[in-house]
Formats: structure tokens, sequence, C-alpha cells
């Protein structure tokens, strides 16, 4: 295996026609650091000039126990601390998005087949990397979550347009609750298109090398990761909680899903109850309506959406008190701004999708593709 420009925290590799990534920071669960995302920006678009590199296959190192937990969001945590006292502009911390969030796009949009190996822990940012890539494979040790809400933050990196297109209402009760799910939930919501063993990598990364040779190479592509694919395992929470899930997150805002889960009265509806009422209630209130947006929205219009909305969440307390309780202090007591879903108003929700400024404009249309070389 040719390795062509490696980098501590991300390998980037030439196996014959298939160009290779492999996050490779298992200290941090291979969370994105703002490096790691412009090293495999840069590999991207090399190879999409590169005839030779006929398709793309990213995952996580060997034996390591994720494939990306998310952006290094401790950075921008301190980052925006400083910005919020004055000692740098918030275009520092706002520039971790704005890479990262082009980064997803990049993925989204590239022209030849990439292939996401989700081995392990694959949260937040980790999912950006992963559900934006063309085949999404999930394997026995799989384990997803856009957990955002539990920060005081929102779910992210393009993520809304795959969860509002999940079957039933199962999207939206992912992203309201950060509820983790296995590899079984992940293929039956269409948030992963096969579940393949963890041990079969080696032997499947050949065979997808032999496969972006081939003239018609999706369907090679198609063909090697069948001859590979196992059924799901069963007995996860989507079949057990389907009809439940289905009844409870019809309902468009917070106040119909609190009020359907105290309806429900079982004991998942009192635990998902109570975790709800244990988030930030302004991230709440904005993820359901960045949700209920992006059912009609395109790709690019969802990430540049989220990009005005992680800067508002930049300039407000939440976010740094989530991180403080989960991440710095640890003691997963957070006090956030709000205490009550009702003291969140349609005013303030609707002021999280104005940009503020005219930075925050011309990033927003440069992710939006709008005027982009």
């Amino acid at each position: 295996m040719n390795q062509d420009f490696p980098e501590d925290e991300l390998l980037v590799q030439e196996y014959g026609a298939l160009g290779v990534i492999i996050l490779n920071r298992p200290e941090a669960l291979n969370a994105l650091s703002l490096d790691m995302i412009r090293a495999m920006s840069s590999a991207l678009r090399r190879w999409e000039q590169k005839p030779a590199i006929r398709g793309v296959f990213i995952a996580g190192a060997d034996g390591g126990r994720a494939f990306c937990a998310g952006g290094d969001v401790k950075t921008v945590y301190y980052a925006g601390l400083d910005a919020r006292q004055g000692k740098v502009d918030f275009r520092v911390p706002a520039l971790f998005f704005a890479e990262e969030y082009s980064l997803n796009r990049q993925i989204f949009h590239y022209s030849k087949p990439v292939i996401a190996f989700m081995n392990g822990i694959t949260m937040g940012g980790g999912y950006g990397i992963a559900g934006n890539a063309r085949y999404r494979i999930a394997t026995d040790k799989t384990l997803f979550a856009m957990p955002e809400v539990g920060i005081g933050f929102f779910p992210d990196v393009g993520s809304l347009y795959h969860l509002s297109r999940c079957s039933g209402h199962f999207g939206r009760y992912l992203a309201l609750s950060g509820e983790r799910i296995g590899p079984g939930d992940m293929v039956r919501a269409g948030l992963a298109a096969c579940y393949i063993e963890a041990g079969s990598r080696e032997k499947l990364v050949k065979a997808l090398e032999k496969a972006v040779r081939m003239h018609k190479v999706e369907l090679a592509i198609d063909e090697a990761l069948t001859s590979f694919a196992l059924p799901p395992p069963e007995g996860e929470s989507l079949p057990r909680n389907a009809e439940r899930i289905e009844s409870v997150f019809s309902h468009a805002d917070i106040d119909g899903i609190l009020e359907a889960l105290q309806r429900e009265g079982s004991l998942w509806a009192i635990d998902l109850f109570d975790l709800l009422c244990s988030r930030a209630p302004a991230s709440v209130k904005v993820t359901a309506a960045h949700f209920n947006k992006a059912l009609e929205q395109s790709f690019d219009e969802i990430i540049a959406d989220d990009f005005v909305l992680a800067q508002h969440f930049l300039r407000r307390n939440d976010f740094y008190e989530g991180i403080r309780a989960l991440l710095v202090d640890k003691d997963k007591t957070p006090s956030w701004s709000q205490g009550r879903f009702e003291d969140v108003t349609q005013d303030e929700i609707e002021s999280y999708f104005e940009p503020t400024g005219h930075v925050l404009e011309d990033i927003r249309i440069f992710i939006s593709g709008e005027g982009a070389e």
C-alpha cells in the first residue's frame, strides 16, 4: 500500500485504484481536529483530479473503539470562551465549523464513490463524514448517535438531511433525544446501507479495490458489498418501540411530543420524557424547527442553516455550559439558560436562523454553493 503523505492523526494512503483515509487519533476516539479536516479535504481534492483513483474508503484505525466520536468541540469551546471575553474574534471558533461543514458538503457531492466503514463509535461529526458518503457500512461494533442536544447544541454536519429521510418518524426521535442506537437500527432506518462484520475489513478493501476498477463501478461496488453483507442484528430499539416512536414523534413540536409521552405512560415513555426534559430547552426547540425545515430542504440548504445556527449557539451560554458539564468538569449537571420549554419563545427560535453579520452571510453563501468556484 502506497502512503503518500502520512499525518499523525490522519493516514492518507493509495491502495491501487482506491484512496484510503484512516482516522488515527484513538486516544480521542478519532475526534476531528481542524488539521484532520484540512488534510482530508486536501486528499479528496487531489484524488478528484487523479484518474487513477476511482473511489475512496474511509475508516478508523484498526483496533480502535471508534470510527469517529465527533468534532473536537473542546477546542471550539476554549476558542469560543476567548471570543466571548473579547480576546479573539468570533471568526476563530467559527472557522472550525466553516471548514468542517465544507468537508461534509465536499463528501456529499464527491464525484467518485466514497465508502465509509463505521466500525465503533460513530457520532456527531463522525456521521458528518460517514453519513454523507455514498456508501455507509455498519458493523457489529457500530454505535451511533447525534447527541448534540445534550451539550446545548443541535444535530449539525448535514445530519438532518439523513435523519429527516429516515423511515417513519425515527429520525425526529433520534434528533431530539440524542439516543444511541446500534447497527441493526441504523440499517432499518436507512442511516447505513448494509451490515458487515468488523473482521471482514481487510478482505472488503481488497474487493472494493477490484470493484472500483470496473467499468460499471457502482454496480461492482454494490455487488462487492452484497457479498460481505449479513442480516442486521435483531432485538434493538426500533423493532421493540417502533409503534410508540411512530405515535409520539408524529408530532412536529416538543409540546405535542411531551403530551404524547405522558399519555403513553409506559416505562419507556417516562424515561424518554425525563431525558427530553433534561436537555437544553433552546437546543431541543431549535432542533425541532430545523428538522421540520429539513423535510423540504436540499442538503446544501440544510448545511447552510447548520452554519448560521452554529454561530448563534457559539454566542449563547448553553453550548459552553453543556461542554463544561460533560467534557470539562464532567459533573454532568448543566445549568441551562432556560429551565422550561415554555421559556423559549417562537421569536427566539426564529432568531437562530437569521444570519448575524456579513461574515456569517459570506460563509453561508460559500457553504451553500452559491457563487463557489
